[in-house]
Parts: structure tokens; sequence; C-alpha cells
């Protein structure tokens, strides 16, 4: 991953991680001296640049990180996992097939503790649409269906949920006409009512956030969320606040009455994702008196063009967590991540972001991240949204599945279910 000739889009993840990862992957040292060896046959030893206690996080749940066998990947070359007998896996499942958009898994005999996997066997549907997803569950068809948004509110008797670790957010492409302005990126902050917007836009599903970063990943005896991250913006929103922010942007950018600005929000062209869009644009509009006009792009276009190209003033986008940490959000804004699509630049950020790789005591590096964060608020650098929620249904005879916000959220391991008769 880390050789530049394998231009793997994910190799950021090692920088500043891995010993010289930086430096390998950019070409300035021999891949051989990225900081990982095998000294046997079952030993892998993997040299970090700073302590990092979040690291085992991300070895478990980064697909980046999963282990390959070297001959089937050569053998198979571009083919290799397109199904499920061009690949070899290595946890308490083994896919043994991928037909007719099923994939089956069966227990792995070779798991190093399979005499605690109860399921023999556990059948992945690919079904695309949710209301059919639903209706196979009611019919007996399914034991685990996550709950269309719109459909939620008729489950309130039946359903459970948890955090999916996602956020979403209304990236600011602070080098774009209006936006590059700080307070104006506080206006549009300010002027948006998260609950209200959550109840027309999500049916309430989600929960409306106020803060960059998720409030459940790890801090020292409990959430980052509880013992260390700032207030974020008023959930209600405030209207007062947002149109003094605009005011001073006016007076900065030398235009005398909003309505001569116009705000492009580019979205995908997901039916959802366009009532988000006009749930924000009707506030935007309402609260500030500017323009809003909607664009847009397939979800390909957005992150494959839109977003990476800087080509938007405003995008509605997010990200999901690769490991437990308020690091995985944060880092996204530093000046020279490749994931930055804000063009956002703060050197008083990016100093504190840097600082806080080498503190090795948890709670001040959690309280310098904290401080970060509180940067990231206070000079608008992204408009956040809202956390995501999954509503489910799970048949009553399934046990020990948990849920989880890193990787893939549903933990089958261990999970088990009455015999049927």
């Amino acid at each position: 991953m880390a050789d530049p000739a394998t231009a793997a889009p994910y190799a950021w993840i090692m920088d500043g991680r891995i010993k010289n990862g930086g430096d390998v992957i950019s070409g300035k040292k021999p891949v051989e001296e990225l900081g990982v060896s095998a000294p046997d046959d079952k030993t892998f030893v993997i040299e970090l640049e700073y302590p990092q206690g979040y690291f085992l996080s991300l070895l478990g749940s980064s697909g980046q990180f999963t282990p390959m066998n070297q001959a089937l990947v050569e053998q198979y070359g571009k083919d290799y996992a397109a199904s499920a007998d061009k690949m070899l896996t290595n946890g308490p499942f083994k896919m043994v097939s991928s037909a007719n958009r099923q994939y089956i898994f069966e227990k792995n005999e070779n798991y190093w503790n399979a005499d605690a996997i109860n399921f023999d066997r556990v059948e992945l549907n690919v079904i695309e649409n949710a209301d059919t997803q639903l209706a196979m569950y009611e019919q007996g068809d399914l034991d685990y269906v996550a709950i269309p948004t719109a459909q939620v509110p008729n489950y309130d008797d039946r359903d459970q949920e948890f955090m999916t670790g996602s956020l979403d957010w209304l990236y600011i492409n602070h080098q774009a006409d209006y936006v590059s302005n700080e307070n104006f990126c506080l206006a549009l902050n300010y002027a948006i009512d998260r609950t209200t917007y959550n109840m027309l836009a999500n049916s309430g599903t989600y929960q409306g956030w106020g803060n960059p970063v998720m409030p459940n990943v790890d801090g020292i005896n409990s959430t980052y969320g509880e013992e260390f991250q700032p207030e974020g913006y008023p959930l209600d929103g405030d209207v007062a606040k947002a149109q003094e922010y605009l005011q001073k942007a006016l007076t900065e950018l030398g235009i005398s009455d909003p309505s001569e600005i116009t705000v492009e929000l580019t979205t995908t062209d997901a039916e959802t994702n366009k009532k988000i869009a006009e749930v924000i644009q009707e506030m935007w509009q309402n609260n500030l008196g500017i323009n809003v006009e909607i664009r847009q792009v397939t979800y390909s276009e957005i992150y494959g063009n839109v977003f990476p190209q800087h080509d938007y003033m405003v995008g509605y986008g997010g990200w999901g967590p690769d490991y437990a940490d308020p690091n995985t959000y944060l880092e996204l804004f530093m000046s020279d991540n490749v994931y930055n699509y804000s063009q956002y630049s703060n050197a008083d950020f990016d100093k504190l972001m840097n600082d806080s790789r080498t503190i090795a005591d948890p709670k001040t590096r959690l309280e310098t991240l904290a401080n970060a964060e509180q940067i990231l608020l206070d000079t608008g650098a992204v408009v956040p949204l809202q956390v995501r929620t999954t509503h489910y249904l799970i048949d009553d005879d399934v046990t020990g599945v948990g849920f989880y916000f890193i990787g893939y959220t549903i933990d089958l391991v261990y999970g088990d279910c009455a015999p049927t008769e």
C-alpha cells in the first residue's frame, strides 16, 4: 500500500503513523524502509512514528490493513476477490458463494476461536430497494433489516437503534467566492436550526449535531463527548447571531444587500439528498436573505471529481470514522491532508494537530485535540448537520449480535439463534 507505484488512494493513512510512512509514500525513501518487518513466520512487527492509543482500533476496523495471501493476489490480479472462489479469508467465517446478489458465509473451522462461533451459516442479501427489504423481513425471509428513514415512525414500538459513526456535514470550499469569508461561514452555521432540519429532512431519525467530531469516540474513562468536547453550534440555531456574522461579512465583502449573494449547494442526485438540500436552502434564504441554488450530481462524480478537485462552493458530504478517536475527523482539516476537500488552512489548528501526535499523556493529548476542534468551530471550517443513526429490526430468536460505530457496524462473530422447528 505504501509503494508509490501502487498509487493506493488510502496510503495517506500511514503518513505520520507508521515509521517512515510519509517518506515512503512520497518516494523520498525506498519502500524497504517502511517501519514494518516479519522476523519469523508468525510475527509481524509495526514500528510507529509516535504513540497511538487508537492504532489497534485502526488495524481492526480499516479494510486497508486486512491481510491477503500474496500468491493468490498475484495469481488472480485484477480479478482477485471478484468472486468467492478467487479469495482467501481468515476470520470466523469464510465466503463460499457470491452468486445471485447473495453473499453466503460458513463457519471457518480453522478460526482460532472456532468453538465459540455459533452461527453455521450467514446469508447477506443485496436488495437495493429499502422497502422491499422491510417487506421481506415482515414475511420472515430476513432476520435483520435496517428500517428506511421514512418508515421509522411506523416502528417506534419495535425498532432499536445505534450510531453508525458517520457524520454528515456541509463541506465549505474556503477558496470560493463568499465562503472564503470566515464571518460568512459562521453565519451559515448559526442560521441552521438542526433540530427542525432533522425532523424535516430525516423524519427525526438521525441526531442533529453541531460539532465536527462524533461524541462517542474514546475519551479516558468515558467518551470524548462527555469529557473533552467543546460546545458546538446550537442545535436550535441562533438567527440573531447569524445576522450579526452576516453583517460583518457583508461589510468585509463590500456588499450592501445579502440578496446579491448566491450560494451554490452541491449534493448527489439521490432523492433523500435533494430533500436535505431543500431544507438547508429554505433556512439560509429565510434567515439570511441570500440566494441558494441546488446543484445535483451523481455519487461517483461528487467524490470522484467535485470534492477532490474543489469544484464546488458548499457541498453535502460527510465522513465515517476509521478508528475510535477524535483525530479521525479532525485530521481531515489539516492543510496537507489529501482529504481536505475544504481547502481549509489554519496554522494554529495545524500546530495543535501536529503537537498532539507527540503527546504521550492521553488526557493532555485529548485536551489538545479539543482545542483544535474549538478552532474549527470558531472559524466556521465546516457546517456539521447530524450523526447518522441506524434504526433496525432483528428477529427475537437472534441473540449476541453487537453494533458498533467503527468499521463494519454489525458484529456477527458471537451471535446465535434458536434452532428452527
